[in-house]
């Protein structure tokens, strides 16, 4: 399970990696709303602390495990990935519940994890450790935005938009940096992902990094747009029935 010379090398879309994802997409459904119909205050708190030290905890264990199996590299085991600031601000997160940091995470969390939850940048398939720790970093930040939303009722503003654009912004410009002085590919800013993934296409599309760079701007601002749909839609029906129930009340 811990072994580097594990022979099981990870495949997409092999019948591990789906169910893997299937079970733990139902987690994002079934819990956000078991809690929120039944679970109390305590439970709420307790359930938060909880996943956040199970974040926290399995990236140390990564951390550990790397250093451990000489695998360690200022190359690519350094937490600027943005799946890896993503793990430790959804930790906070779920312990603070800071608005000013959902706003951001609630993008980052999204938009940035399920893209490398449906396409991970990992060497081992499951059973491994590393299979393990990645899914359940990725999972959990997914799962911690979920149940904010849906149990907590935290939901971002127009304006959170822009917010977690700009913080991307400034996270990418310190990872290129990064990625000079290290000779790294934090978030693929300078080459192509081992599995196919939107990397490749907009490499495709614009050329060879940096310039895929415009593309992956462009995912972002729309995915973005997408994740915010949702409540611009339940806002836009709110303002409508509110509208018909003035003209009811004057008629």
């Amino acid at each position: 399970m811990f072994d580097p010379a594990f022979p099981g090398r990870f495949e997409l879309f092999t019948p591990s990696h789906v169910a893997t994802m299937a079970c733990i997409a139902a987690l994002w459904i079934a819990i956000p709303l078991a809690f929120r119909r039944w679970a109390s205050s305590r439970a709420d708190r307790i359930f938060c602390h909880s996943l956040a030290w199970l974040l926290v905890a399995q990236y140390l264990g990564w951390m550990l495990w790397e250093a451990f199996t000489g695998r360690f590299s200022l190359q690519h085991s350094l937490p600027v990935n943005l799946c890896d600031i993503s793990n430790f601000l959804c930790a906070v997160l779920l312990i603070t519940k800071s608005y000013r940091l959902f706003e951001v995470v609630y993008f980052w969390a999204l938009a940035g994890t399920i893209q490398s939850y449906i396409t991970p940048n990992i060497h081992y398939s499951f059973p491994h450790f590393e299979f393990f720790a990645f899914y359940i970093q990725h999972g959990g930040e997914i799962l911690s935005v979920l149940y904010l939303t849906i149990v907590s009722g935290m939901r971002p503003r127009p304006v959170s938009m822009l917010k977690a654009l700009f913080w991307l912004a400034v996270l990418i410009a310190v990872t290129y940096i990064i990625n000079l002085g290290t000779g790294g590919n934090y978030m693929f800013l300078m080459a192509d992902t081992p599995h196919p993934s939107t990397v490749t296409r907009m490499i495709h599309i614009f050329g060879e990094p940096p310039l895929h760079m415009i593309g992956l701007g462009i995912v972002a601002v729309f995915s973005v747009l997408v994740l915010y749909a949702p409540f611009a839609i339940k806002d836009a029906a709110g303002r409508t029935a509110g509208h018909s129930v003035r003209k009811d009340h004057f008629h």
